[in-house]
């Protein structure tokens, strides 16, 4: 622990910031891990969309219906429960079947790569960040090296040494942040997609459900 403590200390004051940055990409990976582990299965994705449509089908009121979905939790439930919303706001307004049902699927769409995605682009952006202030603790490093130079010559290696250590300790811990968290970024990215792609269908049969219920509204207009 002590060497851990002596190694910070040499890189200078922009090892402050890059641990900052250290610490939140572990947290985002482990909340990224858990919301993932926790991801339903396709077999309890059907049971509750079944069951969403069938209130849909059967005219419960929006409400209801809306607070229904959020008990559900989880992605469906929020993806859900913003596909009622944003019927229950366009269903009064003058749309072609056409326009409805596009506004209505990239609603679902969104809403569930984006429940996945969530706080990825801070991952990519601390991944990008800790490269340039490890690059700012390089310059710093070698600013001060140099003025010690300047100063004494180039007879006190040993504090010119300093100035040169604090630049390289900078720059491979800001590597050492940015790599894992683009690999974290990647992965998880990646895992976004395949989960968006795997609730699609279902998302496609909650809006035909929407859209029966919108037929149904427009003839009792």
């Amino acid at each position: 622990m002590g060497g851990l403590v002596e190694y910070f200390q040499k890189g200078g004051p922009f090892m402050y910031p890059l641990l900052l940055w250290s610490i939140m990409v572990v947290g985002f990976f482990i909340e990224r891990l858990i919301t993932f582990l926790r991801s339903r299965k396709v077999e309890e994705i059907r049971r509750i969309t079944d069951q969403v449509i069938d209130m849909i089908n059967r005219d419960v009121p929006l409400d209801e219906l809306e607070r229904t979905c959020r008990r559900f939790g989880r992605m469906e439930g929020e993806v859900l429960s913003e596909g009622i919303a944003r019927f229950r706001f366009i269903s009064t307004e003058e749309r072609t079947p056409e326009e409805m049902r596009a506004e209505l699927n990239g609603t679902v769409e969104r809403s569930s790569l984006g429940y996945f995605r969530r706080y990825l682009d801070v991952v990519n952006f601390l991944a990008s960040t800790s490269v340039l202030l490890g690059l700012l603790g390089t310059v710093r490093g070698m600013i001060v090296a140099f003025a010690q130079i300047a100063e004494k010559g180039l007879g006190e290696p040993t504090i010119v040494a300093r100035g040169i250590s604090e630049a390289l300790i900078t720059t491979v811990t800001g590597l050492s942040i940015a790599v894992p968290a683009l690999a974290i970024y990647a992965y998880f990215d990646g895992r976004a997609t395949t989960k968006a792609i795997q609730f699609e269908p279902y998302g496609h049969l909650f809006v035909d459900a929407l859209m029966r219920r919108w037929g149904r509204m427009k003839q009792a207009a």
